[in-house]
């Protein structure tokens, strides 16, 4: 049997991914190459999707479980319509999990971007940047609400 498709170096490049990722994805059974009978491995154009969705998730910090939920409850399913409303439940969390985590990033940026501005004030200081050398900086002053300048500042001894 002649198998048509991409041998799993050719996938992990084309996807900016490594040999070991596709096939940690392949023991948790969400792929299933198609195999030559010397045992290669081939990836058709939909394994490569398939991929491509998985790898999409995984970034965007999915857990294995999660993916392997979405993949799994449409094939648990006895008809399109249990299908679709448990598909669409599923999903809606997901989207709701996106939702507070763009919104925990948004409040993220702008404490990175306060803490910017305020570390930029420091520009133009020859003081040593501590608070022995430097007591009146302005970073002090903003400690308390902009936790990130307690990364970046002198630890109290």
């Amino acid at each position: 049997m002649e198998v048509k498709g991409y041998k799993i170096g050719e996938v992990a490049s084309r996807l900016a991914t490594s040999v070991r990722t596709i096939r940690y994805y392949e023991e948790e059974s969400l792929i299933r190459p198609l195999r030559t009978e010397g045992g290669t491995r081939w990836y058709a154009e939909a394994h490569i999707r398939r991929l491509s969705a998985i790898l999409e998730l995984a970034r965007n910090g999915f857990s294995i479980e999660t993916i392997r939920q979405i993949s799994r409850l449409r094939g648990q399913c006895l008809t399109g319509r249990e299908s679709s409303q448990r598909l669409s439940a599923l999903l809606q969390d997901r989207v709701s999990d996106l939702d507070a985590h763009i919104q925990a990033l948004e409040q993220l940026r702008d404490e990175i971007l306060s803490a910017k501005s305020v570390i930029a004030t420091c520009g133009d200081c020859g003081n040593h940047p501590s608070t022995p050398g430097c007591p009146n900086c302005q970073v002090i002053g903003k400690l308390s609400e902009i936790r990130l300048l307690n990364l970046v500042w002198d630890v109290a001894s």
